[in-house]
């Protein structure tokens, strides 16, 4: 055996390591890039369920916002028509000694005021 043939020898020892090494960081960078997918897929599935969840919040907050829309309407639809009926009630028992303009003066001041405290019981 020549040093040429040890020098060959050594070679194709060395790149039958190189190869070996090459394969086995080959094996755990697909590894590494197999969790890193799942750990991305897992992210994905989390976000998902919290889009739901905020989703699911908004439309409870836009129910209860609408449906508090309907009981202000409601209770300000009540409390003018309460107090019509009470400032007109008013008005018949206290104006009964003036003329006709005077009492439709004073009933038009009575309805400002009452669209007035409309927009009070609305902004409650």
């Amino acid at each position: 055996m020549s040093t040429k043939d040890l020098l060959y020898l050594i070679i194709s020892f060395c790149i039958i390591w190189l190869t070996f090494f090459l394969c086995w960081m080959l094996y755990y960078f697909m590894r590494l890039l197999r969790n890193t997918n799942t750990i991305v897929e897992e992210f994905r599935v989390r976000l998902q369920g919290l889009a739901e969840t905020i989703d699911y919040i908004r439309g409870k907050v836009e129910n209860i916002s609408s449906l508090m829309n309907l009981v202000s309407g409601g209770v300000s639809g009540y409390v003018k028509k309460v107090a019509e009926k009470k400032a007109k009630q008013w008005i018949d028992d206290s104006v009964d000694g003036f003329d006709k303009t005077a009492k439709e003066a004073v009933r038009a001041a009575v309805g400002s005021t009452a669209k007035k405290i409309k927009k009070m019981a609305k902004n409650i």
